[in-house]
């Protein structure tokens, strides 16, 4: 019994600290990424997903698209998504003094 705890805890333990080394680690290569390169990336997906459905398609949709469907699913995304990840990097730098 005392052996399956010891273990339990030990197995834990080197899981805590193993993960620990992981997000420093990852903490690391994530600040050696050039993130204009991801943005710009993502606007080419963007673009390219955008130009698709406008030209691509020989039916309504396009029209349909650009009047309504667009507009909604941009605003959606700009409040929604950004305001949620604004909102949580604030909570997170809560407890930094100024």
């Amino acid at each position: 019994m005392i052996e399956m705890l010891i273990g339990y805890a030990t197995s834990n333990a080197a899981a805590y600290i193993g993960g620990s080394i992981l997000v420093v680690v990852a903490g690391w290569i994530l600040k050696k990424i050039p993130f204009a390169r991801f943005a710009k990336w993502a606007e080419e997906i963007g673009r390219a997903q955008g130009l698709a459905v406008t030209t691509f398609f020989n039916s309504k949709l396009p029209k349909l698209w650009n009047s309504v469907i667009e507009p909604v699913f941009i605003d959606t995304i700009n409040a929604v998504l950004f305001a949620w990840i604004r909102g949580f990097i604030a909570g997170l730098k809560s407890d930094n003094k100024e």
